[in-house]
């Protein structure tokens, strides 16, 4: 467990800076463009391009990659993974040009689709000229999420996770400075972009280097190996990017409602995606490449011992966030959002999109460990049955949900519905495949969770009360909100202390340097 934690916190580190940089991103889009037609254009641009980032970088490539390159290093050494290596690569950047060929030219049926609500020309243009500019990004995120594969797999986890820092430095150079050059701001936006993806392929290079990889292109679609990555990554791109299609066909339903309602789930997804992409997202990087090993070796026992450690952890993380945003989610949007083009109607409205949401986030951390357990195992076919029974949930659900009173917010909640149901099922299935789950251990910390974050959300609730969240000067809000996240955070662990949680007890452990 500890290599695992000392893993998992270089990758959470490395991904913290790059949710801050993300926030000041955001802050700044906030500031410079509010959340109207504008800012819908860009966002329902970058959809596509975003999307396909968050497949492959955030598992889908490394789910159905790590489980055969592992299986090769150890049965066959790295010679023959290396080789792997290289024809993988080979393959993926062929396909990648074809979809960004195909992204740039039907850009305008894309868009037609995505912004299927959209009535202003001007707008629709925009979005459409901003979408050819950005598809070409998928280069350099292929690049990376193939980086990742390699690096991770021989314990070098620094690079692939820093490399969205670079990615936000990039899009505030384009808010901030690019913007100033163009007649269509939104223009330097799309330009930063593809300068922070231009960073980030360049800082895998050096790490890819050391361990030991070399670019020769082979483009060898018999080989055995690419045979069993294909079985796998086609269930792995639906399956494990359930969630960014659940955004996709939201996109598309937030088009038919108010304008800035696209931007209000983009703001509210921003802030859910903190606690997701730094710690929950870190912690299944680390673990599936050992989940791949203890697979090869077939030692089932140590991979339901590390599956239930990897859901506590993620636990002990997802449900005090959960609960701490849904308490005082408003305070945090007010601070990070709202001030010159970004009002109060619409710092009311992301909040109504983020409770909602904020529900979720628990069955999303859960998920996220689940999912790639399936694959370590090669199993490919029960993730891709509950991904289809949750899409079509949600599908139904959300246009349900959007013609009540809860309009926009009514898309958070209907994700929050399917993904629960996707991760009931897949552990169900999980339980009977490998043997008994440690449910009692799982159910247990989850209790004590639950009651430390509900003092946790008590205190900061009163707390909150002494601050005027929507009148007071920018500086007392932050102070304010800086008290809250300390008097949570540590309430929160003083409970976890007393309930003797083990998380905290083995955190604590480490602070005083035992073992």
């Amino acid at each position: 467990m500890g290599s695992m934690i000392k893993s998992t916190g270089i990758v959470a580190v490395s991904t913290m800076t790059s949710r801050v940089m993300g926030f000041l991103r955001d802050m700044l889009m906030a500031n410079y463009f509010g959340a109207g037609g504008l800012t819908d254009a860009f966002f329902v641009a970058f959809r596509i391009p975003n999307m396909l980032r968050r497949f492959v970088a955030e598992g889908v490539l490394t789910v159905s990659f790590i489980p055969v390159y592992t299986d090769i290093l150890v049965k066959k050494g790295e010679d023959e993974a290396r080789k792997l290596a290289q024809k993988t690569l080979s393959i993926q950047m062929f396909f990648v040009t074809i979809i960004v060929t195909l992204g740039i030219i039907f850009s305008p049926q894309i868009v037609s689709i995505i912004g299927y609500g959209f009535k202003n020309e001007e707008i629709i243009s925009l979005a459409v000229f901003l979408n050819r500019i950005l598809f070409p990004y998928l280069f350099f995120v292929g690049f990376v999420a193939f980086s990742m594969g390699i690096l991770n797999s021989h314990g070098y986890f620094f690079a692939p996770a820093f490399s969205p820092v670079l990615l936000n430095i990039g899009i505030i150079m384009g808010i901030v400075f690019l913007s100033r050059f163009f007649r269509q701001p939104m223009y330097g936006v799309a330009a930063g972009v593809i300068i922070g993806g231009g960073m980030q392929f360049v800082i895998q290079i050096p790490y890819l280097i050391r361990s030991g990889f070399k670019f020769r292109l082979s483009l060898d679609f018999k080989h055995p190996a690419i045979k069993k990555i294909f079985k796998l990554i086609l269930p792995a791109l639906f399956s494990n990017g359930i969630l960014q299609i659940n955004i996709l066909i939201g996109t598309i339903y937030a088009s038919m409602l108010s304008t800035g309602s696209i931007s209000y789930l983009y703001y509210s997804d921003r802030l859910t995606e903190l606690v997701l992409g730094v710690f929950i997202i870190s912690i299944g990087n680390v673990v599936l490449p050992e989940m791949s090993r203890l697979t090869a070796v077939d030692d089932t026992r140590k991979l339901r011992g590390l599956y239930t450690s990897s859901v506590c952890s993620a636990l002990f993380i997802a449900l005090p966030a959960g609960i701490a945003l849904m308490t005082i989610g408003f305070p945090v949007i007010s601070v990070l959002f709202m001030r010159n083009e970004f009002t109060l109607y619409e710092t009311e409205m992301t909040f109504k999109a983020l409770y909602y949401a904020s529900i979720g986030i628990p069955s999303i951390a859960v998920l996220r460990i689940t999912t790639p357990t399936f694959f370590s195992l090669k199993d490919a076919v029960k993730p891709v049955i509950s991904a289809l029974i949750a899409l079509l949930v949600y599908i139904i659900s959300g246009y349900m949900l959007m013609h009540t009173s809860l309009q926009h917010a009514g898309l958070s909640l209907a994700n929050t519905i399917s993904v629960t149901l996707q991760m009931a099922i897949l552990i169900f299935w999980l339980n009977r495949k490998i043997g008994s789950i440690d449910f009692k251990r799982i159910f247990i910390t989850a209790l004590k969770l639950i009651l430390s974050g509900l003092v946790m959300a008590y205190i900061i609730s009163s707390l909150s009360g002494y601050i005027d969240w929507e009148r007071d000067m920018l500086y007392k809000r932050i102070w304010g909100l800086l008290l809250l996240v300390a008097a949570g955070g540590g309430s929160y662990f003083f409970m976890c202390r007393i309930l003797r949680v083990e998380e905290i007890d083995y955190l604590i452990k480490r602070i005083k340097g035992k073992r």
